[in-house]
């Protein structure tokens, strides 16, 4: 699977279906995420992230892809809004940038920038 496809199907099937295992499948062990301030290093401490965003009531995550790029081998760009839905209710859809970079078949750093005052407190 390209790059590109791999970052649609992230979002398109594992973060809407809110299945931990799923979300973290081509992530290395390794992989570093950052936004913000705060960096979740590690598939396994993600993974605890993703379900501690469930316990917290998380219900749904909808990302609405704008544009992806692809300017150097290795590396993907994939701007998008964003909402999240909680048993309390919905966040406004937030505009957000991720930058994914891959080591051969791997996910080893994904950087997401996102307006901190508008977008939920936990890791996403």
């Amino acid at each position: 699977m390209d790059h590109l496809e791999w970052v649609r199907r992230h979002y398109a099937e594992s973060a809407v279906a809110l299945d931990a295992d799923a979300f973290v499948e081509g992530l290395g062990e390794d992989v570093r995420m950052s936004r913000g301030a705060v960096v979740v290093v590690g598939r396994e401490e993600i993974r605890k992230a993703f379900v501690q965003m469930q316990a917290a009531g998380l219900q749904a995550i909808r990302h609405d892809i704008v544009g992806l790029w692809e300017p150097e081998p290795g590396v993907v760009i994939a701007e998008a809004t964003v909402a999240y839905e909680y048993t309390t209710g919905a966040t406004p859809a937030v505009p957000v940038v991720s930058v994914f970079r891959w080591d051969g078949d791997e996910v080893v750093d994904l950087r997401v920038y996102m307006d901190s005052a508008q977008a939920p407190q936990s890791s996403s």
